[in-house]
């Protein structure tokens, strides 16, 4: 928020500083586009390197019994959690990328943070939704439901 002095009016007032000078170290204010930006990023390398992961396991199409080994393999509850942590990953990245284009192409900018929050919960919607087998089936492995 800016401060309004006689000298200086609230249009022209210096806007607060998103780096904190505590002595010896500088602290970064992580704000909404700030934090939007480093996940788009983390997650976009994740997505990257769950790619390569899953084209490596596809060379196994050439031959029927590992295939079915490595798919056997998929079944276990650790890939459950893999499954949902990049059903999170594509979800987020998604409505993040949707967001960028809004902000980019329409001038939302205004509104990044309103935005952030509509497209967060239609995030939230349809990773519970989309989810929703995977946490079944991981429940149902440690006889949850």
């Amino acid at each position: 928020m800016a401060v309004e002095t006689a000298e200086r009016p609230a249009a022209q007032a210096k806007q607060p500083s998103v780096v904190e000078d505590s002595g010896r170290f500088q602290r970064y204010r992580i704000r909404t586009g700030m934090f939007a930006w480093i996940m788009h990023r983390l997650t976009g390398v994740g997505l990257v390197v769950y790619l390569m992961i899953h084209v490596w396991g596809l060379k196994s199409l050439t031959d029927p019994n590992a295939f079915n080994a490595l798919i056997a393999k998929y079944h276990a509850p650790i890939y459950k959690v893999g499954e949902f942590g990049l059903l999170i990953a594509v979800v987020y990245h998604a409505m993040n990328g949707l967001r960028i284009v809004l902000i980019d192409f329409l001038g939302w900018s205004p509104n990044q943070k309103k935005l952030f929050a509509t497209l967060g919960a239609v995030a939230v919607v349809l990773i519970l939704v989309g989810g929703y087998p995977s946490i079944y089936a991981l429940l149902a492995h440690y006889g949850v439901v």
